[in-house]
């Protein structure tokens, strides 16, 4: 039998947080900082008040909103290929995202990122067998902060053929992303045939800034998939007791529903839960402790009580290399997310509270994913497992290694492979070198990366994408630093 989901909330529960986030929706409000959907909204019957910028949603629009999303989103290929369906009961994977530095693995120092980096993490993420969509691992630093992200884009569609996960809160980003996601499908619309998502995000305590909530607007209208990530802070964005803070995340995601609805209905959108805790000792944001666990598997019951995908960030950590500690919290949240019944899960080869990739930790947290995967399915009991005929058939002191029951299960995922965790005895461990998993994992990077990009794009299109951006660059009056073209230096400090 597959693993029940894991659940923290009882209906009751998940009811009473819905009724007090549609008195909080219909009495205080939101703050909405864009008087082009202030109109909007006010044209549709919500009460708006255009000098403080306060919008109230009356709960008739909020429960008319909820009933024209999809409980289904599909998500598509770079070459049109469907990749996977939100809300279909699989539990998908993508790595990333939007990172700042990058881990050095023989020194354990961090460094800058650039966009070379995002190129290597696309061909490892397009390589990995758990990692179903790649997310923008970090925000190159050899580029112009204006453009960070959309030659981070660039290097995953010219390295990848996965599905692309982004945010930005930029109205003009976001549709030079959407730009560049037709010129690689080839359509005019993306509608329906999306290879991308696109995560935005209130600023806790209820408020949409500009640049977020008219991104959304644009994401509406395309009709991309909408991932809304409001990510309050326990105890200074949002009340610090639990369900104080679910309520308020609880509430801005309902905001970006109502919005996202009466811009276009039937807009896809999924139901981010990105929770983290304050160490008011040390003044630190955390997302690895057990309390976000808790809340991630709350924000997938919220989700499906709305009967729409759910996505939480996982594996998190907030240690700051390959140690026990990013062990222990990174399993804790893999399980809380995969077993919490979480659609879709981010932030694969991340760790010290999200700052930071690494290769070898992106190959690691894909063997994590796999385990808590197989974990999940539990024990599948009938007549063929149960091996009846074979044990009568085996007896006292036979043995099974030459049995048929035993070569027809061999490879049917009974018994999980893991590609980098150790299965030897310490003897043959010390023979092959005593490495240990992030020495192994080194190992793999640099093999698949030795291999280079297996799924290059074509030239017309990479030109086209590089048009894109080069459009956006002149009317910025933006110029590109091309510090990353220093591949000989990268690839001696990598080793690779």
């Amino acid at each position: 039998m597959q693993l029940t989901d894991l659940k923290v909330l009882s209906e009751n529960e998940i009811l009473t947080i819905h009724e007090n986030s549609l008195v909080i929706l219909e009495s205080v409000g939101l703050r909405v900082e864009s008087k082009k959907i202030l109109d909007l909204l006010q044209k549709k019957s919500c009460i708006v008040n255009f000098e403080n910028e306060r919008v109230k949603f009356p709960p008739s629009i909020v429960e008319e909103c909820l009933s024209t999303l999809p409980s289904q989103i599909p998500i598509f290929k770079r070459d049109g290929d469907l990749a996977f369906i939100l809300g279909d009961g699989g539990r998908y994977c993508v790595s990333g995202h939007n990172a700042v530095f990058v881990l050095v693995n023989e020194t354990g120092e961090r460094r800058n990122s650039t966009v070379k980096d995002v190129e290597n993490f696309a061909i490892l993420s397009d390589k990995l067998s758990e990692v179903d969509m790649v997310g923008v691992p970090v925000m190159p630093q050899d580029v112009t902060p204006q453009t960070t992200l959309l030659y981070a884009i660039q290097a995953i569609l010219e390295n990848s053929k996965k599905p692309i996960f982004f945010s930005s809160e930029s109205e003009i980003i976001n549709q030079a992303v959407i730009d560049m996601g037709k010129v690689i499908t080839g359509k005019e619309k993306l509608k329906g045939c999306s290879p991308m998502i696109s995560q935005l995000s209130t600023t806790s305590p209820l408020y949409w800034e500009r640049g977020a909530v008219e991104a959304l607007y644009i994401v509406a209208q395309e009709g991309i998939p909408l991932d809304l990530l409001p990510q309050p802070i326990a105890g200074v964005t949002a009340p610090y007791t639990l369900a104080g803070l679910l309520t308020v995340h609880n509430t801005e995601v309902l905001s970006g529903i109502i919005i996202s609805q009466l811009i276009h209905p039937g807009t896809p959108v999924i139901y981010g839960a990105a929770w983290t805790t304050y160490e008011m000792k040390q003044a630190n944001v955390l997302i690895g402790r057990p309390e976000s666990s808790l809340l991630r598997i709350a924000g997938a019951q919220m989700a499906h009580y709305y009967n729409i995908p759910s996505h939480t960030t996982a594996p998190d950590n907030d240690a700051n290399s390959h140690d026990e500690q990013a062990a222990w919290e990174k399993m804790l949240s893999t399980l809380a997310g995969i077993i919490g019944a979480n659609d879709m899960i981010v932030n694969l080869g991340m760790f010290g509270t999200g700052m930071t990739i690494s290769l070898e930790q992106l190959v690691m947290d894909n063997e994590m994913c796999r385990i808590a995967k197989r974990f999940r399915q539990g024990i599948e009991v009938n007549k063929d497992t149960l091996a009846l005929d074979s044990i009568l058939q085996v007896g006292p002191r036979g043995e099974y290694l030459t049995s048929e029951h035993t070569l027809h299960h061999l490879r049917s995922g009974e018994h999980v492979p893991l590609d980098v965790s150790n299965g030897t005895n310490f003897e043959v461990w010390k023979q092959k070198g005593s490495k240990n998993t992030t020495e192994k994992s080194s190992d793999l990077v640099s093999s698949i990366l030795l291999g280079g990009c297996q799924n290059p794009l074509s030239q017309d299109k990479q030109k086209a994408i590089q048009s894109i951006i080069n459009q956006y660059e002149k009317k910025l009056g933006l110029r590109y630093i091309a510090l990353f073209k220093l591949t000989i230096n990268l690839k001696k400090e990598r080793k690779l």
